[in-house]
């Protein structure tokens, strides 16, 4: 069989708008919190736009103070391991698109701001973790995108060069985080930021469906 020329050998994901819908766990698991601790519900729009910089700064909006006490994100966490899983859902064509490239022997990687252990627990329940080499939280990497240090030791799991390497995202921070890293972006519209935002943000590639990832990756033209 012909070999395939491929733009990318390894592709790196982020987690969160961009495989997994995991956004009604993350809104119970925050109202949770905040009920333990005398506050009203906000609304699942309103904790959408604070998702994206990990836990620690998602609670500190939620709660609007930078001194969050320890007992905020116990209450959070129990809550969400409790619900994580049951409640994430896999986004449209991930599936297909990831065993796709997997038979183009593309190595794959996910880089989150999400806790490894709770990405790694959706990823095993959604029966996706079997596609990466790495699942890499900032727990793991001792930095959080946009750090490129939290790409490139993500990375460091594909043996691969950033010349030859995409990162995958669903908000301006993963594209920030790619240019940080040397690594091209390519960003879909299915998690918290809008089609003007990530078009904003002017990355590489903008895939109108995740499927498209598949004519990027083998340099055919979308």
């Amino acid at each position: 069989m012909t070999a395939i020329a491929l733009r990318y050998r390894a592709v790196l994901f982020d987690l969160d708008g961009t495989l997994v819908d995991s956004y009604s766990a993350l809104t119970e698991a925050v109202n949770h919190a905040r009920r333990t601790h005398g506050l009203g519900d906000l609304s699942p729009a309103r904790i959408r736009e604070f998702v994206g910089e990990g836990i620690e700064r998602l609670l500190q909006r939620a709660f609007e103070r930078t001194d969050v006490p320890a007992s905020v994100q116990v209450a959070f966490e129990s809550r969400y391991d409790e619900i994580c899983c049951h409640e994430s859902k896999v986004l449209a064509d991930v599936e297909s698109t990831l065993d796709g490239l997997a038979e183009l022997d593309v190595k794959m990687a996910v880089c989150t701001n999400k806790p490894t252990f709770f990405s790694k627990k959706i990823l095993d329940f959604l029966e996706l973790s079997r596609h990466f080499a790495a699942i890499v939280g900032p727990d793991l990497a001792g930095a959080r995108k946009p750090e490129a240090r939290h790409l490139l030791v993500t990375l460091e799991s594909v043996h691969c060069h950033p010349s030859a390497a995409l990162f995958v995202g669903d908000m301006p921070i993963d594209v920030c985080a790619a240019r940080n890293s040397g690594i091209d972006a390519a960003v879909v519209a299915s998690g918290s930021s809008s089609r003007e935002q990530l078009v904003a943000a002017e990355p590489d590639h903008f895939l109108e469906r995740f499927s498209d990832l598949l004519k990027i990756v083998r340099r055919e033209a979308a």
